[in-house]
């Protein structure tokens, strides 16, 4: 495979070419979380993955991802990028610190950060340590939390894609170190230029999202740039994405919908209450529950195997099927009729009347014969209510 170099004449000043060459490869599934399995000329190969994120929404069979030649490490290869609503998206999160840096000694954050008189990177104080502290005056500092973003759905961008604990700490320690002498700043740099506006993604980590509304003395900033192609930066698209904090101090609640994606290995028979007798085929059932009281606590008690049978779900997990993962949807009001809708259109079938005795859905539990978690419009389906774009 011959690798393409970028096909354009960088002669922008502030275009920045991170690799001289790449070549475009096909997702097959990701081994772990940090090697991707993709197919390169017709040919399986294995890529480092310089991103510890879940990035589900790009694992579809059959996605574009851009890949470069390693230095060093057992892989030949590493996954620097991908594609996602018709706009690159640069995943190499080792990179990112880099690029903050080249923003700053180009001075194009100066409506942020006016007057760097030094710039020092990962800079340790309390039990972290952050990528960046700035000398902005005799007397006074800013310290930068740097967190690269990659989910971006429908123009939405969300941070993190995982719960983070490590993230959340940071946050209670901008908050403590912030003084009248010290600044203290977390930035979401979203290399994607579709992304008009974020919030911290609370779905996830809904943990991540109060410590966000807590930390009034930390300074926020989400801030987008574009790519000219897999590997080459545009600079000068720096630009602030606003963060609705609307949403944020609304839907950060512990209350709303949610999704079960469960695994059953083996076909049975179970008697589930007044439904009488149901078959459950092999392969992959996806649950759609609501908790306007309690959503942790509802999720939680799916997984109890030590409970009183009174939900048809009750009756399958975690005893026949196994849990493979939760999707919360965290908001104010239930969305649970729409979520049933939509599967209705996409599952393999469904079984009549489950879970949705006291509604007028036709079901709450869908049949997938093969695992939805890489279906497109599986994901469109969780990505919509999350970014409440439904």
């Amino acid at each position: 495979m011959e690798f393409s170099v970028t096909g354009k004449k960088i002669d922008s000043h502030h275009y920045v070419q991170i690799y001289p060459t790449f070549a475009k490869a096909q997702f097959v599934r990701r081994s772990n979380r940090f090697v991707m399995e993709l197919t390169l000329d017709g040919k399986l190969i294995q890529a480092y993955v310089p991103n510890t994120g879940r990035m589900s929404e790009f694992l579809v069979d059959g996605h574009p991802f851009y890949i470069v030649k390693a230095t060093n490490g057992k892989y030949q290869y590493k996954v620097v990028s991908t594609q996602y609503h018709g706009k690159f998206v640069f995943l190499d999160t080792v990179k990112v610190n880099d690029v903050f840096h080249e923003l700053l000694r180009r001075n194009l954050l100066n409506s942020i950060f006016p007057e760097v008189q030094s710039i020092r990177r990962e800079y340790s104080i309390l039990n972290s340590r952050f990528d960046f502290r700035l000398q902005t005056g005799p007397n006074t500092s800013s310290l930068v939390e740097i967190k690269s973003c990659t989910l971006v759905h429908n123009n939405v961008a969300m941070f993190p894609d995982a719960p983070t604990l490590r993230g959340q700490k940071h946050i209670r320690e901008l908050q403590q170190l912030s003084t009248d002498q010290r600044t203290c700043h977390a930035i979401y740099l979203i290399m994607n230029g579709s992304a008009d506006s974020f919030f911290p993604n609370f779905h996830t980590d809904y943990d991540y999202g109060l410590e966000f509304l807590k930390a009034t003395n930390v300074k926020f900033i989400a801030l987008g740039l574009n790519l000219i192609d897999p590997v080459t930066i545009d600079l000068s698209s720096i630009r602030e994405i606003p963060i609705n904090r609307s949403i944020l101090r609304k839907q950060c609640v512990n209350k709303g919908n949610y999704m079960l994606l469960l695994n059953n290995e083996t076909e049975f028979d179970e008697v589930v209450g007044k439904l009488g007798k149901i078959h459950f085929s092999e392969g992959y059932y996806v649950y759609v529950g609501s908790a306007l009281n309690s959503l942790d606590g509802r999720i939680k008690r799916h997984h109890s195997k030590q409970k009183k049978l009174h939900w048809h779900i009750d009756y399958i997990v975690p005893q026949k099927m196994r849990i493979k993962k939760v999707f919360p949807i965290r908001r104010t009001d239930s969305i649970e009729s729409g979520l049933v809708n939509r599967l209705t259109l996409i599952s393999d079938k469904y079984i009549s009347n489950y879970g949705s005795s006291d509604s007028n859905d036709p079901s709450h539990l869908f049949y997938f014969k093969e695992n939805p978690i890489h279906n497109r419009n599986f994901l469109d389906i969780i990505l919509d209510a999350q970014t409440f774009t439904i």
